[in-house]
């Protein structure tokens, strides 16, 4: 299949070396984007920029652009190829705002995240006009990027968005503070403190990924009166189990709104 991503930001970066990474031919993705940033990236990936006067046959387009930049973009899809397949990755524009401009082409929005580029990516599906057999060939190109999931309700996009979306930089966010001691255990050595945080996230993963219950896991961890225990306390005392529930909640709160602005 040959897919063009229109607009060539970090998602749709994060994306493509994914796809590469798990053996998708380069000369089967194209992009379309102005921005010198982004096309020197991509153009170190080998990919290439389409050329609107190309006789190429496109199978999938990808919009990757800025909310405010998606309207154009899908109407210039629409004007200048003939019954495209559009699979949006903008955060917050509804599907009735592009099937309101067409209703017969066939529209999905999908929302990956940036772990996509190690092929760890998450990404929702809320299908509104795909036909079967192209929406599993939709699926079957997301599934090589990670973990795909379909949505009955396009309202759990914004639940998506702010928890999964989003969710990588909390994750930088709180390690910050293991980095920030890290350091000082290891003597200012930030590479060594980046592989000691790479360890501890792959084996907090391999953990989970055996099926324990997370309290199971804390408990095996935790000795009674033990360090683990008085720091756990300290984040029960403090209810950052609350403060970071309220962040999630914000988060797609956010979402929503943005859903609403457009």
């Amino acid at each position: 299949m040959n897919i063009v991503f229109y607009g060539g930001g970090n998602i749709a970066q994060a994306f493509i070396e994914g796809l590469i990474n798990s053996g998708y031919k380069k000369n089967n993705i194209f992009y379309i984007d102005r921005n010198l940033k982004n096309k020197n990236k991509l153009k170190k990936l080998k990919i290439k920029s389409l050329n609107s006067k190309e006789s190429l046959q496109i199978d999938l387009f990808i919009l990757a652009v800025k909310p405010k930049d998606a309207i154009h973009a899908y109407k210039d899809i629409l004007k200048n190829y003939k019954n495209p397949k559009i699979v949006s990755f903008v955060a917050g524009i509804k599907t009735n705002k592009y099937k309101n401009i067409n209703k017969k082409i066939e529209f999905l929005r999908a929302m990956p995240n940036t772990s996509s580029k190690f092929n760890l990516g998450i990404t929702a599906i809320y299908n509104s006009s795909f036909k079967k057999s192209n929406l599993l060939k939709v699926i079957n190109i997301f599934k090589r990027v990670g973990i795909v999931m379909q949505l009955e309700k396009e309202s759990k996009i914004d639940t998506f968005t702010g928890i999964i979306g989003s969710g990588p930089a909390y994750f930088f966010y709180l390690l910050k503070i293991y980095e920030k001691k890290l350091l000082t255990l290891c003597n200012g050595d930030r590479k060594e403190v980046n592989a000691i945080i790479v360890n501890l996230m792959k084996g907090v993963g391999l953990s989970i990924k055996d099926g324990k219950d997370l309290d199971e896991l804390i408990m095996k961890v935790a000795s009674k009166k033990g360090t683990t225990e008085a720091g756990l306390k300290s984040f029960k005392s403090n209810s950052i189990n609350k403060i970071f529930e309220e962040g999630l909640n914000d988060a797609i709160k956010r979402s929503k709104e943005i859903s609403n602005e457009y």
